[in-house]
């Protein structure tokens, strides 16, 4: 059923400032303008919320286009106002609008009861705005002087004070976002806030997401890691946040319906940054068995432990069998090039220090190397009975 409701011409016809600022027009023209005009409207409206024909979406409709015709004359009680406002009857004519408003209002204020559901989606009129904006405008400002008696960062105190000046000069609000508002400041107020962690907590339980918000976390938590050294430290911390933002409730709270949640975005940050670190952890891994092994390869290996390869070495150095000049330099050359099954990477300090510094079951193994290769040439060749003449 296509119905043109009336009271949606009225604006451009009937009353116009250009049709009402004629010098002739009595007192009682006007009243009577006013009254029809009232009059079309309750017949309109009661049309407009008991059509049964009529869906959810072609109410919204309608109300849209009550809207749009507050709007109109709002606009035309103060920017058309000097086409009329040195006319004779231009004081009676700014309440006859006045009550036309307030009119308007009420109507729009019965969806509230016939659909409370979608009754916050629908924009304030700016004739409602105007009413409102010392409200909030007062409720903001209470805001501004408890947060400078915290212990809140500066970057983010001036970023919400942005985001709440940036929001009442928008071109439309809906009604969510007016309560949704003046509701986190009340939070904010009546919460024990102690710090900056503690004020981002709050406003991420508060659906608090435009953008800048969400860079202000990534920021300070990337400066928060760069003074952490430790990739694995770091990890923890990104798992401590996750706990920290995961435990709490869900909420289904969004300063803006048209943007991502901040629950999504810093789940989605913070998973993120996890698999990051995990990467760079296990490439560092990678890259430190790489090292590892190129360092390995080429090492000799001997199946003794580095004490008896110490004492080895020394029982040569000290039968003559190895130089005993620059020792440092010959200690140097084993740890380099010998590795044993326990210790891939010898040092050579090390490996002088236990040749002089020699435990007796170290020297016992050693000996029992020792006596087996005797006996192992004895046995291949015939050294046994062999006596020096």
């Amino acid at each position: 059923m296509n119905v043109s409701f009336k009271i949606f011409h009225w604006a451009d016809e009937i009353i116009h400032p250009k049709a009402l600022i004629n010098d002739q027009i009595t007192n009682d023209e006007l009243l009577k303008l006013e009254n029809g005009f009232l009059n079309q409207l309750k017949k309109d409206s009661e049309l407009i919320f008991t059509e049964a024909n009529f869906s959810k979406k072609r109410i919204l409709f309608q109300v849209r286009q009550l809207i749009n015709l507050s709007n109109t004359i709002y606009g035309y009680l103060f920017r058309l106002s000097p086409a009329w406002k040195r006319k004779i009857h231009s004081s009676q004519l700014r309440q006859i609008y006045l009550r036309l408003l307030d009119a308007l209002e009420k109507v729009i204020l019965n969806v509230q009861q016939i659909m409370p559901e979608t009754y916050f989606e629908i924009p304030v009129t700016y004739y409602g705005m105007s009413l409102l904006k010392m409200q909030i405008k007062k409720a903001v400002g209470n805001f501004s002087i408890v947060l400078q008696q915290l212990q809140i960062d500066k970057k983010l105190y001036d970023l919400l004070m942005r985001d709440f000046y940036i929001f009442l000069n928008k071109k439309e609000i809906t009604r969510y976002e007016i309560d949704y508002i003046i509701n986190l400041i009340k939070e904010v107020e009546y919460t024990n806030v102690f710090d900056t962690l503690e004020l981002i907590k709050i406003l991420f339980l508060h659906g608090f997401n435009p953008r800048d918000f969400f860079y202000y976390y990534t920021s300070d938590l990337n400066n928060r890691l760069k003074s952490v050294p430790d990739l694995h430290d770091q990890l923890q911390v990104i798992i401590s946040e996750q706990d920290r933002f995961y435990g709490l409730p869900e909420s289904k709270l969004k300063m803006f319906s048209s943007l991502s949640s901040i629950e999504g975005q810093f789940k989605a940050f913070l998973s993120q940054k996890k698999r990051s670190l995990k990467e760079v952890i296990n490439l560092r891994r990678v890259i430190i068995e790489d090292e590892q092994g190129a360092k390995t390869k080429g090492r000799l290996k001997v199946f003794l432990s580095v004490p008896q390869l110490s004492l080895f070495i020394r029982v040569l150095i000290e039968k003559g069998l190895l130089p005993k000049e620059n020792i440092g330099e010959l200690f140097n050359f084993f740890a380099t090039h010998f590795s044993t099954p326990q210790t891939s990477f010898i040092s050579a300090e090390s490996l002088r220090k236990k040749s002089t510094d020699v435990e007796f079951s170290t020297a016992q193994k050693l000996k029992g190397h020792l006596i087996g290769m005797l006996n192992w040439l004895n046995e291949n060749y015939n050294l046994s009975n062999y006596k020096n003449s």
